[in-house]
């Protein structure tokens, strides 16, 4: 799906473009792409429909504008999308992978290049040429994101999976709050962890379709986490249904880990219709919530919180296998560790982390905190985000980064290297007000008279 890994700041991004609003609704109604219903977006020359997973135009071209949309001859063009939209048949690849597993670990293959499982006796298509990974274990077979080659395609596909440890976290969290069900949204590693643990059941609800090659039908659904659309239309629905009904015993929780380049707006609402699900199958009351689990970078908190205010950011640092930058301190990863935290609406308590000794409790805030985030007694709260120690400005009343500094001028605490006076970087939170939830620019303190700011 949207590019991943490669973590850019929102303040680049604004530098970079114009700003683009995600005008959120239903999107049954909206034109299909490669990657299902388009999502409606809008910008300064107008609104238009677009790719739900990709932002770069190379990799998804599709592009009509609201006006167009009425036109019968542009919906009749985009009908072929009903048919270029590939098939997957999860039936026949279970058949298929109960027949490979029941033969000898050396006779059992995987070709990358035609993304295909099978016995290497009775197949010779595969050439030289081919990538091909031989001698599948059974712990191969039943964990196939510890090898399987990531997608060349980088700026659609997410490439990373958790790390023993941070899955680890996840079903210990999940234990703590009794819960033994998880949808696992482009999560494979925890499905794979909780498939092999008698105390968890999962469902993998993923846009890569090699997993519908190592997963029972009713294990697996062909999902885009963007505009919760299932591939396999009503057949898919029931399964997940039938799941939801399932955790009536054992509760439920949504673990999601969407690419970072991703927009909020539309994983935000891709919660809401799952959670809205989750009430109607499970006839539980209008103000029960879906407990969720998503890992995003701490810099998305205001965005995320504004839109799911029930949801929290905790200060655990979320790590990925073969991301130098996202795991551990090292001396090639990032100084302060991962950037990316869960987003959770359970209670942060619950999340025990009392064997790792990089956290610690704090006895104010009455959960687990890295060791360096300090309490304010200002702010009444544990301020790092970043792994850094934060400091509070009394004139911003509010902790900001350490290397920031009280610009008299700006009347803001902001970056000193290479700051200019009067140029402001945009910010989910208004520099004006301190409210989130809008910019500066739209701020409803503004006056007519004010000058406009200079854009950074």
């Amino acid at each position: 799906m949207a590019k991943k890994r490669k973590l850019e700041s929102k303040e680049s991004n604004v530098q970079k473009s114009s700003p683009i609003e995600v005008v959120v609704e239903d999107v049954t109604s909206h034109p299909l792409c490669l990657h299902g219903p388009t999502l409606l977006f809008s910008n300064e020359k107008g609104r238009y429909f677009g790719c739900s997973s990709c932002r770069n135009k190379k990799d998804c071209t599709i592009h009509i504008d609201e006006e167009d949309w009425e036109k019968e001859n542009v919906k009749k063009r985009n009908e072929k999308y009903y048919s270029l939209i590939p098939k997957i048949d999860k039936a026949s690849a279970w058949k298929n992978f109960n027949e490979v597993k029941s033969c000898h670990y050396s006779n059992r293959a995987y070709c990358n290049t035609c993304k295909e499982l099978y016995i290497m006796s009775q197949s010779k298509k595969h050439l030289k040429d081919h990538r091909v990974t031989m001698s599948l274990t059974d712990e191969q077979l039943t964990h196939p994101s510890s090898w399987l080659p990531t997608l060349e395609n980088d700026a659609v596909e997410a490439q990373y999976m958790f790390t023993k440890k941070s899955v680890g976290t996840i079903l210990g969290i999940l234990k703590n709050n009794k819960i033994s069900n998880i949808i696992c949204i482009g999560t494979p590693s925890v499905h794979e962890a909780a498939q092999a643990h008698p105390d968890y059941d999962s469902i993998l609800l993923d846009f890569d379709t090699r997993h519908h090659l190592f997963n029972a039908p009713n294990k697996y659904i062909w999902y885009n986490m963007f505009n919760n659309y299932m591939f396999n239309g009503n057949e898919d629905e029931r399964i997940l249904n039938k799941f939801f009904k399932k955790s009536k015993n054992g509760g439920i929780c949504v673990v999601m880990d969407p690419p970072f380049g991703g927009r909020v707006e539309p994983l935000a609402h891709t919660l809401k219709e799952l959670e809205a699900t989750y009430r109607r199958v499970c006839e539980r009351p209008d103000d029960d919530t879906l407990p969720v689990l998503w890992a995003f970078p701490y810099f998305s908190e205001p965005y995320i919180r504004n839109i799911l205010p029930k949801i929290r950011m905790h200060d655990y640092q979320v790590e990925y296998e073969k991301h130098k930058k996202f795991q551990s301190k090292t001396n090639t990863g990032r100084k302060f560790g991962s950037p990316v935290r869960f987003f959770t609406n359970l209670p942060l308590i619950t999340i025990d982390l009392s064997n790792d000794k990089n956290y610690k409790l704090c006895d104010k805030c009455k959960y687990w905190v890295a060791a360096s985030n300090n309490h304010c007694n200002k702010c009444k709260e544990c301020t790092s985000k970043n792994g850094m120690t934060y400091k509070h400005c009394n004139i911003c009343k509010r902790c900001v980064k350490p290397t920031f500094f009280h610009c008299g001028v700006c009347e803001r605490c902001c970056q000193q290297k290479g700051h200019v006076c009067g140029v402001v970087v945009e910010s989910q939170s208004c520099y004006k007000c301190k409210e989130k939830g809008h910019k500066q620019a739209s701020c409803p303190q503004q006056t007519k008279g004010n000058k406009k700011r200079k854009q950074a």
